[in-house]
């Protein structure tokens, strides 16, 4: 590995499939050659981590299947 290079896992593109990096410290992905093919994309946020904690209630937006509700 390139020292500096930051991501481990190769990541590629969505519209060209070119290969991306993402350099330490940076929280964008990059193409990792300046001839990938043509595409509009110059880089690619990393998405956050979204972790639940026990703590945290579970959202149900629908009531759930096969009970039946008491009146």
């Amino acid at each position: 590995m390139i020292e500096g290079q930051g991501e481990l896992t190769p990541r590629r593109c969505p519209r060209c499939g070119g290969l991306m990096i993402k350099p330490a410290g940076s929280l964008y992905y990059w193409h990792a050659d300046y001839n990938h093919p043509p595409c509009d994309i110059t880089n690619i946020v990393d998405p956050p981590l979204i972790v639940q904690t026990l703590d945290e209630p579970v959202e149900q937006d629908e009531p759930p299947k096969n009970k039946r509700q008491r009146k």
